[in-house]
């Protein structure tokens, strides 16, 4: 990674984003598939009663999944809008009796909460994407709050699946000019997303492969538990639309197919995200 880590910046933007991140994981069909296999793989790791730091937090959508589980959750996150809105989120839906506290902290520093002191420690939605070069201290604070024979949940976005998955508008990206398209290969050969002008304001983050996050948690002495892509199948596809899965029957099915393709050892660098379960060693 050669972009540096501006803390500032990205509480700044995420600031800015305010309530909207709330709504963006039900903004699209990709989204709301891609939050459906974040909260199957939570909940199939995550164990009532457990006690879990949720690192990077935002506005609770995962909270609110995880205490509805049973589990009880510390919460933090960089942006204290983001955490506004976290609480907000999850008193309106009764839960705030399972959040033990919700507090600003950076993932890289989170010297606060003591070692070996959580039974899961959930980090997702591409909070680690943001660290950009300081994404090794990251993991090794997220692994440090973890109990031994804990486990960590990690996602973050995909270098090539998304690459596969907006091929389009990136090659028409590229297109713009020599300045741009030098930007655009440069971000995808080493997976740091900076300097390309769009539409959009672009915060500047880390497209992972399942390679270089694989060796982050194995390197911190965990074991890989499980690994998975999102939006293997459903990834800016133009005719998948909300419309054909509205029986929940057929929602079901697809999901069950998603995370069966998702799971495929050739299929984790494929999908929009790669999201990670690791245990820490006894």
């Amino acid at each position: 990674m050669t972009a540096r880590y501006e803390p500032d910046t990205t509480k700044s933007f995420y600031n800015a984003w305010g309530a909207r991140e709330w709504d963006r994981l039900e903004s699209s069909f990709e989204n709301r598939v891609n939050y459906r296999i974040h909260r199957e793989i939570l909940a199939e790791h995550i164990a009532p009663g457990a006690e879990v730091l949720e690192a990077g937090a935002g506005p609770g959508r995962f909270t609110i999944e995880m205490a509805r589980i049973g589990a009880k959750i510390t919460a933090c996150d960089l942006s204290d809008v983001q955490l506004a809105v976290n609480r907000e989120k999850v008193t309106e839906a009764g839960l705030d009796g399972q959040v033990t506290g919700w507090h600003q902290a950076d993932i890289v520093d989170l010297s606060r909460f003591d070692s070996d002191r959580y039974d899961a420690v959930v980090c997702v939605g591409s909070v680690l994407s943001c660290v950009l070069d300081r994404a090794p201290q990251a993991v090794s604070e997220l692994v440090r709050t973890c109990k031994p024979g804990g486990i960590v949940v990690l996602s973050v976005t995909s270098r090539h699946g998304y690459v596969r998955a907006f091929l389009k508008q990136i090659l028409a990206l590229a297109a713009a000019g020599d300045a741009q398209l030098a930007a655009v290969d440069a971000a995808v050969r080493s997976g740091d997303v900076v300097g390309i002008q769009a539409d959009i304001e672009l915060l500047t983050t880390h497209f992972f492969t399942w390679a270089e996050l694989r060796g982050l948690l194995v390197s911190r002495d965990c074991e890989i538990v499980t690994a998975s892509a999102s939006n293997f199948f459903s990834a800016d596809d133009p005719e998948l639309d909300a419309a054909l899965t509205a029986s929940p029957a057929l929602m079901d099915a697809f999901v069950s197919w998603e995370l069966e393709a998702c799971r495929a050892p050739g299929a984790i660098d494929g999908g929009t995200h790669i999201i990670a379960v690791a245990r820490k060693r006894s």
